[in-house]
């Protein structure tokens, strides 16, 4: 062919060639949403055990929450690679997975996170106060150290480096910036002049602390091993004596915990009749219980409303999910299927009279024509089925379910709940009653928060109460 006689054509085609290739290695690769990249980040932080608002804030100052350039490549700054810029020099984790899973580059953040933080918990570097994981001022050295040990760190030695901040200080700011959440420093005369503090040191937990959002497991409840690494330890006491080795997806029961001993939050778990001990919350992820068995949707294992959600679930009121979205809102015609398999109405003639009924999807209508033949829709002329439903809603359309508790007739409900006193007399009615037979309660001190709307976990709770009727 003529054309690979000529360089310059030979050339123009190997960079059109190369750019090709590039784009294809390249194209699929893309950036999340902010939102999307701290949804990922939080359901990490749950799972170890880490303040969410820490590792959000590291993946803030480290990538500003990019993990790809804009033309598809993986982030990369000499050794370090993606949204948590993970230093892999040292070849701990999977260069491939920290270019392309970014899933996988957050739980290592997560795990070089913890490394620090057991740094200070064993003594190895200074330590804050009683290393109680949950209260974030106790992870300053922590952060400190997520990009090494520098001196530079040291806000006494500021003047001497081409910084305004130190590490520990900007995510500081992040936190309360971005996230409305205040850190307060430790008493930095601790701290050395210069150089770096002796790893004997421990300085005070600030006495106006703020904690952080780590979920904490019960007895009882099913676990299995959970994270980057491969092995895990069981211990003879919390912080104690290697016992057994454990491989990842490891099941077993929690026995008891958790205690807190060395930074970690430690619980005792039963593998089987040969295999128990000790191992720390952050790599066991829950996966049920004892009462209500295995979860069977992915998004409920951090949950408060995980056992309500279960109980439904075996109770045949919902049916098995990849997901079940405990904190979306509650549509009017789903909260309908809810009450009609609760309370087992039964199919009934379609009798609607509401003016949308049209509108009701096919497969809610009969439930939704269930709960109208009850005498529990009265309120409605227009149902407005895929409208979100508000809490005074809920309230109204229990209120013909019971009969009122003559005991309570005198109970003035406006003075348990300081928000409903705009409201009319049937809907502050409804909420008393709802309150008084135990179907509804509050949502914070002195608050019914009428106008809110429901979600699906609280439509759960909701169910679990009305069963127990």
């Amino acid at each position: 062919m003529k054309i690979f006689r000529n360089p310059t054509r030979i050339m123009i085609f190997i960079m059109i060639f190369l750019f090709t290739v590039n784009m294809a290695a390249f194209g699929k690769n893309y950036n999340p949403s902010r939102q999307e990249i701290e949804s990922m980040i939080d359901e990490v932080a749950r799972k170890r055990a880490i303040p969410s608002v820490l590792l959000k804030s590291i993946a803030k100052v480290e990538s500003t929450f990019t993990h790809y350039n804009s033309n598809g490549s993986p982030k990369i700054s000499g050794p370090c690679i993606g949204l948590m810029m993970i230093n892999n020099k040292n070849g701990g984790y999977d260069s491939n997975k920290l270019k392309y899973d970014i899933e996988y580059n957050i739980e290592a953040g997560a795990d070089v996170l913890l490394n620090k933080w057991s740094m200070s918990s064993y003594k190895s570097v200074s330590s804050v106060g009683n290393m109680d994981p949950n209260i974030l001022e106790n992870w300053y050295f922590a952060l400190w150290a997520y990009n090494g040990w520098a001196q530079s760190n040291n806000p006494h030695m500021l003047p001497s480096y081409a910084k305004k901040y130190t590490y520990q200080q900007l995510i500081y700011n992040i936190c309360e910036e971005e996230y409305d959440k205040e850190i307060n420093n430790i008493d930095i005369s601790y701290l050395p002049s210069r150089g770096k503090p002796s790893r004997s040191l421990v300085v005070p937990t600030p006495s106006n602390s703020h904690s952080g959002d780590i979920i904490l497991y019960e007895v009882g409840d099913f676990i299995r091993t959970d994270g980057v690494r491969t092995i895990y330890n069981l211990r003879d006491v919390p912080a104690g004596n290697f016992k057994h080795e454990l491989k990842q997806n490891q099941l077993g029961i929690i026995k008891e915990g958790p205690i807190l001993k060395n930074g970690y939050y430690w619980y005792k778990i039963y593998v089987n009749d040969s295999i128990e001990g000790w191992i720390e919350r952050n790599w066991l992820l829950r996966t049920g219980d004892t009462q209500n068995g295995r979860y069977v949707f992915d998004d409920i294992a951090f949950h408060w409303g995980r056992k309500n959600i279960m109980q439904l679930y075996n109770a045949g009121i919902v049916s098995e999910s990849k997901n079940f979205y405990p904190d979306n809102n509650v549509t009017k015609e789903e909260f309908c299927i809810f009450l009609s398999k609760t309370l087992k109405l039964e199919n009934e003639e379609n009798k609607l009279a509401f003016k949308d009924k049209n509108n009701i999807s096919q497969w809610a209508l009969n439930y939704v024509s269930n709960v109208y033949n009850a005498g529990l829709l009265n309120n409605y002329t227009e149902f407005k089925p895929k409208d979100k439903l508000t809490r005074k809603e809920a309230a109204l359309i229990f209120t013909n379910l019971f009969e009122a508790d003559a005991s309570f007739e005198s109970m003035d409900i406006t003075s348990i709940f300081k928000d409903i006193n705009n409201l009319n007399s049937l809907e502050k009615e409804a909420i008393k009653k709802a309150y008084v037979l135990g179907i509804m309660s509050g949502k914070g001190s002195g608050s019914f928060c009428p106008g809110d709307y429901l979600n699906r976990a609280e439509t759960a709770s909701i169910m679990v109460k009305l069963i127990n009727k």
